[in-house]
């Protein structure tokens, strides 16, 4: 019996053949890997190793302290780029660890040039839509004059999980935009918009979510391989009958008599409260509600008839909890949840050798 408290296994065989799904998928472009936020709470300096040796060779971020830390894992070979770009305090972080940045505007164009006359390598990021970060399109032909060779242009689709109209007025923008860059590789399409097919794939593609086995699921061939398992052993076992009610506002009744299982997890751990009376576990192969309130490091499972005792695991996330749908029992996405999940949570990996 072990009650060590809650464990996350992350698969990294898996997301290594979710890449070369991604791959497969991108020719005859190529598959990048946004391994941003510790490879979205998973293990970046784990995770990216073993990618590149599956033969990734370019990796996105976001800060360049990420990229730096990325840098001492996987090497000097791998491209690494930063989303977010320079600032003034952060180029000599940029040099020194061999980052490439993501210009965003050309105030960022700018300080590139003034610290390397734009003969290091640099992306440009073109605005077709979003209206996040990104060149606005009222400044393409300016960003074209003082930045003209980038290694790739980028854009990011806003609606890529959905079949919208909006896809193809933002490939219409990029296709624009491209012909101010025309020797620039395009790189257009994170997990969703690869799903979309061969016209959002271009050259590069850069699956994110869907590496980690979330994301939307594709119209036609193989969706993402199961990456992230969460199981917590259950810390007690109580008989309640009827009329009894479960935790903080007693928000759930029984309505006979029930078989309870408090276990060791909750909303520090990243399991958020908006599960309660909601979200659902598995108990020996069965799916059994959560019922009352999560609380910070608790949560009840009716395990009735399911002959649950002190030391059984029980699954909240995993390849009978899809992560997708789990997150959604929530009222989030499943980059909230990954991102999410508590440092108190034990980490561990298999694959990838």
């Amino acid at each position: 019996m072990s009650m060590a408290g809650p464990r996350v296994h992350i698969d990294i065989g898996a997301v290594v053949d979710n890449w070369r799904m991604f791959s497969r998928r991108a020719a005859p472009g190529r598959a990048a890997a946004v391994v941003k936020a510790d490879a979205y709470g998973l293990g970046a300096a784990r995770i990216a190793p073993a990618l590149a040796r599956a033969g990734c060779t370019r990796f996105y971020v976001a800060w360049p302290r990420e990229g730096a830390e990325l840098r001492k894992a996987i090497g000097a070979n791998a491209e690494i780029a930063a989303f977010h770009g320079p600032a003034n305090d952060t180029v000599e972080e940029f040099i020194a660890y061999n980052l490439e940045p993501v210009l965003n505007s050309l105030e960022q164009i700018e300080i590139w040039r003034g610290r390397t006359n734009m003969q290091r390598a640099y992306s440009l990021h073109a605005d077709t839509g979003m209206n996040r970060l990104g060149i606005s399109k009222a400044d393409w032909a300016e960003a074209a004059r003082r930045a003209p060779s980038p290694h790739y242009l980028l854009s990011h689709l806003a609606r890529a999980d959905e079949d919208h109209a909006m896809n193809a007025g933002q490939l219409a923008e990029f296709t624009g935009a491209a012909t101010l860059w025309p020797n620039a590789p395009r790189s257009f399409a994170a997990t969703g918009g690869v799903y979309l097919g061969a016209k959002f794939t271009l050259d590069e593609v850069r699956p994110g979510i869907g590496l980690y086995g979330g994301g939307p699921t594709p119209s036609d061939g193989p969706s993402p391989k199961t990456v992230v398992t969460i199981t917590t052993p259950i810390l007690q076992v109580r008989r309640v009958g009827r009329g009894e009610t479960v935790g903080y506002g007693a928000t759930w009744t029984a309505d006979s008599p029930k078989t309870l299982a408090t276990v060791g997890l909750g909303y520090a751990d990243g399991f958020l409260r908006a599960a309660s009376n909601r979200g659902n576990a598995v108990v020996g192969g069965v799916r059994r509600p959560i019922v009352g309130r999560v609380s910070m490091d608790l949560i009840v499972v009716d395990v009735t008839g399911a002959n649950a005792k002190v030391g059984d695991e029980i699954e909240f996330l995993g390849p009978n909890m899809p992560l997708t749908e789990v997150a959604t029992s929530m009222g989030t996405i499943d980059y909230e949840l990954l991102t999410r999940i508590g440092p108190r949570v034990e980490r561990t990996w298999s694959g990838g050798e």
